[in-house]
């Protein structure tokens, strides 16, 4: 593979790029701090404008039909831009709605056919409701479901925790407990006995909620194996979010970069000290490991799938690992100002800190790792008992 964007994917990026430096940014962040949205209201119809919401989405239900490697470009100008609006949660939503089976719902004229066509066009924003607790994805889900007498019958009892852009959000997929196992539901804004509870994190560029679920009325979406939907659209969404990472941590190198040059101390810029030399050389090259790691999670999504579940993790923890170094060698470079509320190097820090946590919980991340390394490495070479 070629470690390398192609022209068309450029393009996309000068085109995301151009938005957002006019429409978002840390600055627009930092001013709505404690409002309900970090972003500007009318963002997210530019978005859907250019397509946005529908990169992910196959044409016959109004997307475009791209692969990770296009939404990989966006989240890279979303990390470097500290987006607010909202990203992540229409994609996995569509994702995971992507995966219910069976004409009858997901056929481009059915219901979920219209949810999907309502996502791509930015008429509506979904929002997966999974994690419970502080481990993200990764857990049975304890909210339980009770069935009705048909599909669009059953009720929901339980919280779900960390739920993404929940105050905008229209339609819910929430995993919840059936009788027969782990399934997945939608569940609307605005339905009876659902409240959605704002929830303050580190982040100030995302918005959080708690969705409180009282024999709440929700429809069941056919998918075979929930868990096993879940933990795809995890591993997707943790390859988008290295992407966001890979952003932030480049943002963070080129502001760190350029104020060195302009900063002087004892008569000359700060960047000539070996001191700050050696801070800047080492996020360069975690900077590169991370695009790589990042890259390859993106390509094989789609060219060596049997990979990808291992090089999304690996991506998720190299990425994470370099943003959040490359954002605190910026406040560190930067010095006092570095380290004011109106400087936007915390923003990129924040949100740096949070991401990690936001699929999965890190340490589950490498004890992942570790038992592949295990299995492909220590069993393959084992030598056999004579």
């Amino acid at each position: 593979m070629r470690f390398r964007f192609d022209p068309e994917h450029e393009e996309l990026r000068r085109v995301i790029r151009r938005l957002l430096t006019e429409s978002a940014g840390p600055a627009a962040v930092i001013s709505r701090e404690g409002e309900p949205s970090a972003f500007d209201p009318a963002l997210p119809a530019r978005l859907a404008e250019i397509g946005v919401y529908g990169l992910g989405v196959p044409e016959r239900f109004g997307g475009a039909g791209f692969g990770l490697l296009e939404l990989g470009v966006v989240f890279q100008e979303a990390g470097r831009a500290a987006l607010g609006a909202p990203l992540l949660s229409p994609v996995l939503a569509a994702d995971l709605l992507l995966q219910a089976a069976g004409s009858a719902t997901a056929g481009a004229g059915g219901p979920v056919g219209g949810i999907l066509a309502q996502i791509a066009a930015g008429d509506l924003i979904a929002a997966p409701a999974i994690a419970e607790g502080p481990h993200g994805w990764d857990v049975v889900p304890a909210t339980k479901a009770s069935a009705g007498e048909s599909p669009a019958d059953w009720t929901l009892d339980g919280t779900k925790d960390w739920v993404q852009d929940g105050a905008q959000a229209g339609l819910f997929i929430v995993c919840a407990a059936s009788p027969d196992g782990p399934a997945l539901f939608a569940v609307e804004a605005g339905a009876a006995g659902l409240s959605v509870e704002p929830v303050t994190t580190i982040d100030l560029s995302r918005r959080f909620a708690r969705l409180h679920l009282d024999r709440t009325p929700a429809t069941a979406l056919s998918v075979p194996d929930a868990l096993a939907a879940v933990g795809r659209t995890r591993d997707r969404g943790l390859a988008l979010l290295s992407a966001d990472q890979v952003g932030i941590a480049q943002r963070c190198l080129e502001m760190a970069v350029t104020w060195a040059k302009e900063r002087d101390q004892f008569g000359q810029a700060i960047g000539s000290f070996q001191a700050v030399k050696h801070k800047l050389a080492s996020v360069r090259l975690e900077l590169e490991a991370a695009e790589s790691a990042c890259m390859y999670a993106l390509w094989a999504a789609q060219e060596s799938p049997g990979q990808f579940a291992t090089a999304a993790r690996i991506a998720a923890h190299t990425c994470g690992e370099a943003a959040a170094l490359a954002a605190g060698e910026n406040i560190q470079v930067h010095g006092g100002i570095g380290a004011t509320w109106e400087h936007p190097a915390h923003v990129y820090l924040r949100r740096a800190t949070a991401a990690r946590r936001l699929l999965a919980d890190p340490q589950a991340l490498l004890e992942d790792l570790a038992k592949v390394v295990e299995d492909t490495v220590f069993v393959s070479t084992a030598v056999p008992a004579a």
